[in-house]
């Protein structure tokens, strides 16, 4: 499955970008939520929602401060594994 959502669907490119920027906010110990992808992609809300949800139902994103407004978005393992896959390209 981490084939096809990260390299051949349509939204791939996006789902990466995300990765990168939830393990950037990790570094840096900085909250990242929905509205902050939102504005560094320069997309909708709406449409970071879309491929936030996918991750977290794949398990490649946690909320970790769950029933929280707004939602703190963190890598899991699984994410950190893609973030180094695609870091070393």
């Amino acid at each position: 499955m981490k084939t096809i959502l990260f390299y051949w669907s349509r939204g791939a490119e996006t789902r990466r970008d995300i990765i990168m920027l939830a393990a950037e906010c990790g570094k840096k110990e900085k909250p990242c939520y929905l509205s902050t992808l939102a504005k560094r992609l320069k997309l909708s809300h709406v449409a970071i929602k879309k491929h936030v949800d996918l991750l977290l139902e794949e398990g490649y994103m946690k909320v970790t401060n769950p029933g929280g407004k707004p939602a703190f978005l963190a890598l899991t393992g699984k994410g950190r594994e893609v973030f180094n896959e695609i870091s070393e390209k």
